[in-house]
């Protein structure tokens, strides 16, 4: 693996160029590594080496955008975050509704359950009692 030093690095076709996922380190071994995993000589960090496909695949790529460009990409991007603020706000106000209804739900239910026993506590009674009256004829 090529470590870049203070000297000159002079890299082939033959080397894979990739970063360390944990420190950003820029690497480069020869293709024979593909799929190794290896320390980074950087952060210690196991990174395993891409295959030709994916190394090409992240490379980064330069972006020439002027500065105003970049404001109004932040401009851009604050107003997205502030529209998913208000609908993460939306929501939690929805569930909270929901949390209330649910509740009133469970509320209606154990008193159904509750009434329901008092029906069949009562059914049991008539049976008993008619039971009762059909023996003593």
């Amino acid at each position: 693996m090529n470590e870049q030093t203070n000297e000159k690095v002079e890299f082939t076709d033959d080397d894979i160029i990739f970063e360390c996922p944990f420190c950003s380190k820029s690497m480069a071994i020869d293709k024979r590594g593909m799929g190794l995993t290896i320390n980074c000589p950087q952060c210690s960090g196991m990174v395993r080496v891409p295959t030709v496909s994916e190394s090409t695949d992240s490379q980064p790529h330069s972006v020439n955008m002027p500065v105003d460009g970049l404001a109004d990409a932040l401009d851009e991007s604050r107003d997205e975050i502030d529209d998913l603020k208000q609908k993460i706000s939306s929501l939690e106000s929805l569930r909270e509704q929901l949390e209330v209804k649910s509740s009133a739900q469970d509320q209606k239910l154990t008193s159904l359950r509750r009434e329901f026993g008092n029906i069949q506590s009562a059914l049991d009674q008539i049976a008993m009692l008619m039971a009762n009256d059909s023996a003593n004829l």
